[in-house]
């Protein structure tokens, strides 16, 4: 009885250590993960108390220069808060706007020439004019406040073309740049063939491998069935 007191005793240490192990990296990777996610959610979490605070005292100090604003992640991954005016503020706004920051690098303030408003209706002229031109087509347009542009994607893109719009719409106000229509890619018979091919693999595998598991379990109960006969 003593011998298979102790040989039940050594698989439980031996199917106990089969078992930790890969349950502490896998809870050690979720950590990291999880880490990760709560640093991000703080950090966005920051901007948005920024963000909140800023457009409060503009509302109530700088509302007529105020052209928009938008989070800057190139210098920074932490990202930088951009603030934009027409035209250069006082130094008591200055002062009280960056001071909503816990980091001076964490806001900055920016002059520009155009507003986000002044961007979108003119956005809305072009598009209302239409799309489709004796030359060439426009395939979208899209507001880009952080070069205070309106940006046209035509097609096709020639120095004509592009001197047309902006003499139609003003030069300092778009920027045009080679458009391509939208399309839809229909999956082809080989496509759709590999991909059946590689779901029916997935499948096959799984099975053995859930297959090779019973398989295992069952010798491992078989041997434990041998200890006490």
């Amino acid at each position: 009885m003593k011998s298979c007191l102790k040989k039940v005793m050594l698989f439980g240490l031996i199917a106990g250590s089969a078992f930790v192990l890969p349950t502490t990296v896998f809870a050690e990777a979720n950590a990291e993960e999880l880490e990760g996610t709560m640093i991000e959610l703080k950090e966005g979490m920051n901007h948005n108390e920024i963000i909140e605070d800023a457009q409060q005292y503009i509302e109530e100090h700088l509302s007529d220069i105020f052209a928009g604003l938008y989070v800057d992640r190139e210098e920074r991954q932490t990202g930088v808060v951009v603030l934009m005016f027409t035209e250069s503020i006082a130094d008591e706004h200055r002062q009280a706007l960056e001071g909503f920051a816990k980091q001076p690098e964490d806001i900055e303030i920016r002059e520009v020439d155009y507003t986000e408003e002044q961007l979108i209706e003119k956005q809305r002229e072009i598009d209302q004019d239409g799309f489709e031109y004796d030359d060439f087509s426009i395939y979208y347009t899209g507001v880009d406040i952080i070069d205070g542009k309106v940006e046209v994607g035509i097609d096709p893109l020639n120095e004509e073309n592009i001197q047309f719009l902006q003499d139609k719409y003003g030069e300092e106000l778009i920027d045009v740049v080679e458009g391509e229509q939208a399309t839809t890619l229909e999956m082809t018979t080989m496509d759709a063939e590999m991909e059946s091919q590689q779901l029916e693999d997935k499948v096959v595998t799984t099975q053995q491998e859930q297959h090779d598991e019973r398989n295992f379990f069952q010798k491992i109960i078989d041997i434990l069935k041998g200890w006490f006969s």
